[in-house]
């Protein structure tokens, strides 16, 4: 995801951070708490927002602070052209992200994935998910209930500015293109390699580095934009407040290993461990959160492992069995969640993928075949539900006739599309959470630190 974005992190995990990287993280202006409390939220504290790129500002500057524990080398790595360098080391971190490089290079040690479990009637299910960077008007504790309510709109933000995040039908996501005026042709901006579009003059999002524009935007007959128009108006953003346009394709498959020797201990060298962490581990559709968290997991249980079992001698896969049941409980857990945040199942218990929901409610808008008052009454049901819920962990929501007037100002198609969607399935997806303390104490973190 773009770096301008914002991600929410859980005291679950921020808690096991040492103190100094916590206090650098978390002051005053740089996070808002938006989200309520959950059973990730230990100790009283709840989730924050924060944003990404000054998250990793922060972490870099405490890490130039460590020279004498952390070297920093500002070049490309390319575990090719490395590998005697590699083989003389103990450990390898792979962590940049879900297309890894590395993690291609080295995918044969950590075998092949499996992507049935997170597919429908034999086909893996795929979302393209529209992220759209604005500034909203709207109070949280009003986002977070009209966020909750459906699974169209997702907006994630810090007082106010972030992405709010479209989810597509297959039909839509044809038409999210990006498109090189000059040569005519259709660029890879939104679809396989999203880049940030950015707002220039004339209402044109531009990629850059493509020299590309986004297509929907431009063209007056496009289905697409005016639905993007629909969300801004769902959740209070001028149409001069959305700045950037990006795309992310969410899919999901079930990893074997975590961790896997690369090079074998020879007569000169001790043997090199690579570990995956984060996206590379684990690449979560993001809708319910918990990528961010995951990652950060990821990389405290293996702090700790090695910090416990380090003694100077070659390591052992038996060395990291803690590490590896953490991580498969990570899988486990998030995985879980985030493919109930993809499909849902009809009164008969058939499973069907949200987005064919939403291009059901979109086709039967078209048709005019809803009732508006009936869907506004429908969705106020609904939201007072989730407000009573959420009113012993959020304050300011939202009364009734605040709802009822925003609703009413809302296109009937739409708010069909909305009702159609269903809310977020929140029920299934709570309950216990995965906790490094588990197999992992905090006193071997204090040690490495």
């Amino acid at each position: 995801m773009c770096a301008a974005s914002r991600w929410t992190i859980q005291s679950r995990q921020y808690l096991k951070l040492p103190p100094d990287v916590q206090e650098r993280l978390f002051t005053p202006g740089a996070y808002t708490e938006m989200w309520p409390k959950g059973p990730d939220s230990i100790q009283d504290l709840g989730p924050r927002n924060v944003r990404i790129a000054y998250v990793e500002d922060q972490l870099l500057a405490v890490a130039n602070d460590k020279p004498e524990h952390i070297q920093l080398i500002p070049e490309r790595f390319d575990p090719e052209t490395a590998g005697d360098h590699l083989a003389a080391q103990h450990v390898l971190a792979i962590c940049e992200g879900s297309k890894s490089h590395t993690l291609e290079y080295f995918a044969a040690k950590f075998g092949a994935c499996d992507s049935s479990m997170y597919a429908l009637d034999g086909r893996q299910v795929q979302d393209l998910v529209l992220g759209l960077r604005v500034k909203s008007e709207l109070p949280d504790p009003m986002a977070v209930l009209l966020t909750v309510a459906q699974n169209r709109f997702l907006l994630n933000s810090l007082r106010g500015e972030g992405f709010l995040n479209m989810r597509l039908t297959d039909e839509e996501a044809k038409e999210a293109v990006g498109m090189d005026p000059v040569q005519r042709v259709f660029t890879e901006c939104i679809q396989s390699s999203p880049c940030l579009m950015e707002l220039r003059a004339n209402r044109e999002f531009y990629c850059a580095g493509h020299q590309a524009l986004f297509l929907p935007a431009l063209v007056k007959g496009s289905a697409l934009w005016p639905r993007v128009q629909e969300g801004l108006q769902l959740f209070g953003v001028r149409p001069e407040n959305l700045t950037a346009v990006t795309g992310f394709r969410l899919d999901m498959v079930q990893r074997p290993r975590f961790s896997a020797q690369l090079y074998p201990k020879t007569a000169t060298t001790q043997g090199t461990f690579g570990f995956l962490l984060g996206d590379a581990a684990n690449a979560i559709h993001f809708w319910p959160g918990r990528g961010l968290n995951s990652g950060l997991a990821s990389v405290i249980s293996l702090s700790r492992c090695l910090a416990s079992t380090w003694r100077g001698r070659p390591l052992r896969d038996a060395d990291f069995l803690r590490h590896e049941a953490v991580m498969a409980m990570l899988q486990y857990r998030h995985k879980s969640r985030a493919w109930r945040q993809m499909v849902t199942t009809d009164p008969a218990g058939h499973a069907r993928a949200i987005k064919d929901q939403i291009a059901q409610g979109i086709a039967e808008g078209e048709q005019g075949a809803f009732d508006q008052e009936a869907d506004v009454n429908a969705l106020m049901k609904l939201l007072v539900q989730i407000r009573s819920r959420l009113a012993p962990r959020i304050d300011g929501l939202p009364d009734d006739a605040t709802l009822r007037a925003h609703l009413e100002r809302l296109p009937g198609p739409m708010l069909h599309t909305l009702l159609v969607s269903e809310p977020w399935d929140t029920g299934n997806v709570g309950g216990e959470e995965v906790d490094v303390e588990w197999l992992l104490e905090g006193a071997a973190a204090a040690e490495l630190a």
